[in-house]
């Protein structure tokens, strides 16, 4: 798990490993589009006009189907709801609100917008006419896939997207039943949830107490705990210090102008102190509790780190993992089936009807989405909708439609400017 690959120096800009991978699956699928669509004379430009589309409206479709999934806990109570909705930097979408935004937003795109110049059957450059909607659909689709398998690459190192627990007692510790189940660390959406569902103990030195807390009870961010020791230790070190120069000083002579300057920097110190005792509440309360190495002092930052680092989930499936494979192996498969295809739009029906499937059986292992629309997770209802849109399609496709698109001609090579 690794939410943050780098920050940017001198910027301290973090940058997040899910929306990287996200960045790398889209450059890449773009361009073996462009290259898939050059095998068969499209035009690649279209593509990339596509790939511009397909990345707006999927990042909306996205965040859309979220904001509607979650919006009950986590929107509405908030400040400004509306604000909260569209911070993309909080985090919050759904592959399948991305799909469906991009595959909209393509389709409208290929069909009201886009124009190309393609070559007749006596190579003459025809005017600028609708491309064939079925054709680039089936030219994305393997890179769909593949940008999928990216996505949960990324969901693998921010944490998200995991699987159900993958482990026996025996002795009264939890063993993994394969050897590829995955344990996260503390804090992480996996570990949270085995703990609120009273599935694993953690120690009472991370969890901050619901008796201060006007909501439940939660555990202290990661960050949190990285931040104590500059934030709480340092200045209470430096507030110490200046007290026991003060009090030395003070007893010295106590109107000397280095005593008053003494207690103008100890009031400081406090202030300084206090505000950051206010601003790191959660591990000013961690950091009351005795330390457990030294009996009779108060824990601190390091040995609170240690004990986060010793306090993981317990052995679940990697399902991130699987999710990668599987899409990986859906997009080898389409992109044999478009180069063996004996009719345009084929491609993109069996996506369609193939990753519903797929995602319904990866939905058995995953367990962070609820079981909330008629006791289906909203994927799994999604997925019976899409396979059922995909059967109608590949049925109109067989039964209304030619094999063969009457707009998928070769599209006109670029000419110079003095052709053109």
């Amino acid at each position: 798990m690794l939410p943050e690959l780098w920050k940017i120096p001198f910027f301290d800009i973090p940058i997040k490993s899910y929306g990287f991978m996200l960045m790398m699956g889209f450059l890449v699928c773009i361009w073996l589009s462009m290259q898939r669509a050059m095998r068969v004379k499209a035009d690649p430009d279209l593509i990339l006009n596509v790939g511009f589309v397909s990345l707006m409206c999927g990042v909306g479709g996205a965040r859309v189907f979220f904001v509607l999934h979650y919006w009950k806990t986590d929107f509405a109570w908030q400040p400004n709801p509306l604000w909260s909705a569209i911070n993309l930097t909080s985090g919050g979408l759904e592959y399948y609100g991305g799909l469906v935004g991009a595959v909209l937003g393509v389709i409208f795109y290929l069909r009201f917008v886009a124009k190309t110049r393609a070559v007749g059957d006596s190579f003459k450059v025809k005017p600028f006419r609708r491309p064939s909607v079925r054709l680039y659909l089936d030219i994305v689709a393997p890179a769909v896939m593949l940008g999928l398998a990216f996505g949960r690459a990324g969901c693998f190192l921010n944490g998200c997207c995991w699987g159900g627990i993958c482990a026996h007692q025996e002795e009264g510790q939890y063993v993994a039943d394969l050897p590829w189940a995955l344990t996260f660390p503390f804090a992480s959406g996996a570990q949270t949830r085995q703990w609120e569902n009273r599935q694993l103990r953690v120690p009472a030195e991370l969890i901050y107490d619901s008796a201060r807390n006007v909501n439940a009870p939660y555990l202290l961010w990661p960050d949190s705990l990285a931040a104590g020791e500059k934030e709480l230790e340092q200045p209470a070190r430096k507030f110490h210090e200046l007290s026991a120069a003060y009090l030395a000083a003070a007893k010295k002579d106590p109107k000397s102008a280095e005593t008053s300057k003494l207690k103008e920097q100890m009031d400081q110190a406090q202030q300084n102190l206090l505000e950051s005792t206010q601003k790191h509440f959660t591990i000013a309360q961690a950091m009351a509790f005795q330390s457990r190495e030294n009996p009779g002092q108060a824990i601190n930052t390091a040995e609170l780190n240690k004990l986060a680092g010793q306090s993981r989930s317990l052995p679940v499936h990697p399902a991130q993992l699987y999710g990668l494979i599987n899409a990986v192996l859906l997009s080898v498969m389409l992109g044999r089936l478009f180069s063996r295809r004996k009719r345009h739009g084929v491609v993109f029906g069996a996506m369609l009807m193939l990753y519903p499937i797929t995602r319904t059986i990866l939905e058995l292992v995953r367990v962070d989405n609820p079981h909330d629309v008629g006791g289906l997770t909203i994927s799994q209802a999604v997925s019976l909708g899409m396979f059922l849109a995909g059967a109608a399609y590949m049925v109109i496709l067989f039964k209304a439609l030619p094999p063969r698109s009457v707009r998928a001609l070769p599209a006109a090579p670029l000419l110079p400017p003095s052709e053109q």
